[in-house]
């Protein structure tokens, strides 16, 4: 997991961050792009819901969020009910509770996540947030597995994900604290508090985002959601952890 995630992070870090230099839209082009590979992903591991739908309920709230900021992206999540309504009618073999549930994942999970980190790429301080938010899970998860493999003890959740521990949970928070917080301190003029809040928020948020998705598929009885990355699954199961962080640090710096 941990040479997986590092992968991503060597990946995703010169992507994301080159996207940031051209522009805001390089970004949102970036970001659909991404919301095509998860609704496809979805689409297929919860059939018989049709791409174009799950496309959809993505795409809406990243689109809304360009003129309309944090009000487009709720106003977005919200159309997403509509938006299932009409596949639901429309298509009588989509009327299942796994087509649903795709829906809202797209919605909420997905586009309504993904459209923060494009509001963190129209701040004047978003190359170093940018980087925050792509290398913030990589950190903490070089944390915990160093810490776990050291002194892990005593299982987080063990019915979820047997291999966490808290002492590594811990060793990750500390981590990201370090890391993270320096970074904030030092180029975004955070206060000491404010950079350890920082540090916590994205080590909290990427092992939650981590945990949501082991949960997710175990109820759909799943190793992977997809195989869109050879190797390395789908790219549900590489951004997992930015889905929870990205809003994360757009809000820590929206308060702090």
């Amino acid at each position: 997991m941990l040479r997986r995630r590092a992968v991503t992070a060597l990946i995703l870090a010169p992507v994301i961050l080159g996207a940031i230099l051209i522009g805001p839209l390089a970004v949102y082009a970036l970001i659909l792009v991404v919301v095509g590979l998860a609704a496809y992903e979805l689409s297929r591991a919860l059939k018989p819901l049709p791409f174009l739908a799950a496309l959809g309920a993505g795409a809406i709230p990243v689109l809304l969020s360009i003129p309309y900021e944090v009000t487009g992206i709720m106003a977005g999540v919200c159309f997403s009910l509509p938006w299932a309504l009409f596949w639901l009618t429309g298509l009588p073999q989509t009327r299942t509770l796994r087509a649903l549930l795709a829906i809202l994942l797209m919605a909420t999970w997905v586009g309504a996540s993904l459209a923060h980190l494009g509001l963190i790429s129209g701040s004047t301080d978003r190359v170093v947030l940018a980087l925050i938010v792509v290398t913030g899970p990589w950190i903490s998860d070089s944390g915990a597995y160093f810490a776990g493999r050291l002194a892990g003890r005593h299982p987080l959740f063990p019915t979820l994900s047997p291999n966490k521990t808290v002492e590594g949970a811990i060793g990750g928070l500390l981590m990201t604290m370090l890391v993270v917080g320096w970074l904030a301190y030092e180029f975004l003029s955070f206060s000491i508090p404010g950079a350890a809040v920082a540090g916590i928020a994205i080590s909290f948020f990427s092992q939650t985002g981590d945990l949501f998705e082991s949960v997710l598929k175990r109820i759909l009885d799943l190793k992977d959601l997809g195989s869109s990355l050879p190797g390395h699954g789908g790219i549900l199961d590489r951004i997992d952890s930015l889905l929870f962080t990205a809003p994360a640090v757009y809000y820590v710096l929206l308060f702090i």
